[in-house]
């Protein structure tokens, strides 16, 4: 056998073990929420769907769910047309300061969540800000910026300026050629940024557990707390249902838009 194709397989076998190291945690908690018994147990030793049952009927689940899904929905919608508004300004624009003020909108990137997290707890009881969904969504507002900030600018750097340009030899003003060329153009960055922002919205703990409080509480925040006194396959089986629907928005957006389009601005 000659060194191309033994490489070609070899490289190959490695794309599979990864797969297979990525894919396993995930097919592991699918297979564990199918266990019959009260303790999880991996292969199941009985298989029943009696845990989707309890998940579902779980009370702090499902205010938990509701509490995470509007909080991410809230936190995009306000988020996205902030981030690009921010992009444009720091793209379109030269200005002593530029880099420092970028660097200070993409720092949540690098600050440890917890971190993040007290600082921002710190800063709004010091505002006087008290009301927990208040916080809960300027907070992940300020989490989740940097994503749709980040994707923009990286596809304003390569949209072609003679696009603009031939806009306006052609008589639109600013305004149309924003609204009928640019925007267009950035259409997957702005919708790589909504997704983004709502996927890590939804899923953060780190700042949500400084910022909620007893009646607001996010659905991993839920999960932690069961899990501190209850041990069994009903948290394998909310987060199978988790990892579907996951599973079902990405197969959408594949659909409608384009995974790899989406990623590339």
């Amino acid at each position: 056998m000659s060194a191309h194709p033994l490489l070609r397989r070899l490289h190959a076998g490695f794309i599979a073990l990864l797969y297979a190291f990525l894919l396993a945690p995930l097919i592991f908690v699918v297979l564990v929420s199918f266990n019959a018994g009260e303790v999880p147990t991996f292969p199941p030793t009985e298989w029943s769907m009696r845990w989707y049952g309890e998940a579902l009927r779980n009370s702090n689940f499902m205010q938990g769910l509701a509490t995470s899904a509007w909080l991410a929905l809230a936190a995009t919608v306000l988020t996205v047309p902030l981030g690009v508004a921010a992009a444009f300004g720091l793209a379109r624009s030269q200005w002593r300061g530029r880099a420092l003020v970028e660097a200070m909108f993409l720092s949540p990137l690098i600050v440890p969540g917890i971190v993040l997290g007290i600082a921002i707890l710190v800063a709004l009881a010091g505002a006087g800000i008290g009301d927990a969904w208040l916080r809960l969504v300027l907070g992940h507002m300020l989490v989740v910026l940097p994503y749709t900030i980040r994707t923009v600018l990286a596809a304003l750097a390569r949209m072609d300026p003679a696009l603009e340009e031939a806009g306006r030899v052609f008589g639109a003003n600013s305004a149309q050629v924003l609204w009928h060329v640019t925007l267009p153009q950035l259409r997957g960055a702005i919708t790589a940024g909504a997704v983004l922002s709502f996927i890590l919205s939804f899923d953060d703990v780190s700042v949500s557990l400084f910022l909620s409080d007893a009646d607001t509480t996010t659905l991993p925040i839920a999960i932690m707390s069961y899990l501190q006194y209850n041990f069994d396959p009903s948290i394998a089986a909310i987060s199978a249902v988790l990892i579907v629907a996951t599973l079902a928005a990405a197969l959408l957006i594949e659909r409608f838009f384009g995974l790899k389009k989406i990623l590339q601005g």
